[in-house]
């Protein structure tokens, strides 16, 4: 069993985010993007669509795999605010956390960032 894990962020768990505090005793590795399309929700925090032409921006970290269930508790995993996938980001297997079904009718065309990057 593995003892850590890398994750991929692109909004307020990214060093100096609002809450960076989560990755406190995590290693960021590389400063990386994937491909997908970013939204708004409401100015507090980003959301992920794996899908679109776009390149969103963002960090890769190494964490300790007893870190995921409070990353999964920030991130409303159990309540369908976002979902945690893997995705590959470069060289890094990662999790991430994408939009979930409770974001499903805030991800429109108005609240789409512009630029990829939170």
């Amino acid at each position: 069993m593995r003892s850590h894990f890398h994750l991929f962020v692109y909004g307020t768990l990214r060093a100096g985010g609002s809450a960076d505090e989560l990755l406190a005793g995590c290693d960021r590795v590389a400063q990386a993007t994937v491909a997908g399309t970013l939204y708004d929700i409401d100015g507090q925090y980003p959301a992920l669509v794996l899908a679109g032409q776009g390149r969103v921006e963002g960090e890769v970290w190494r964490c300790p795999v007893d870190r995921l269930p409070a990353l999964d508790a920030y991130e409303g995993v159990d309540d369908g605010l976002f979902r945690r996938v893997g995705v590959q980001v470069g060289e890094y297997a990662c999790w991430t956390y994408v939009a979930g079904p409770k974001l499903a009718s805030r991800l429109t065309a108005d609240r789409r960032l512009a630029r990829e990057r939170w």
